[in-house]
């Protein structure tokens, strides 16, 4: 019984991560896949996850998954900055647009 507790607490922390993209997203960066990890950021961040907006601009920003734009990478880190990620600040910051 205590096992079974123990899953199910585990599943009510994980599934969260896992249901906005951001879980599956750091996982497809593990195995290089990053298509698939821009894919479940944009999820994140479309669903108000500002470090799903910090990892889908810095994909941007080094234009791996996604095509390579700075102003968009700009744009995300700027949206992470103003829900909080403070990372998000940083970037933005330090992003430099043509």
């Amino acid at each position: 019984m205590k096992k079974l507790l123990n899953l199910i607490a585990i599943a009510v922390v994980a599934i969260p991560c896992f249901a906005d993209g951001l879980g599956e997203g750091k996982t497809a960066l593990e195995f290089n896949d990053y298509v698939k990890a821009a894919e479940a950021f944009e999820r994140s961040c479309t669903g108000g996850n500002a470090q799903g907006c910090l990892e889908l601009g810095a994909l941007y920003e080094q234009g791996v998954g996604v095509a390579q734009n700075p102003y968009k990478a700009s744009s995300l880190y700027a949206q992470a900055c103003r829900e909080g990620e403070a990372k998000g600040c940083s970037c933005m910051s330090l992003t430099v647009t043509p």
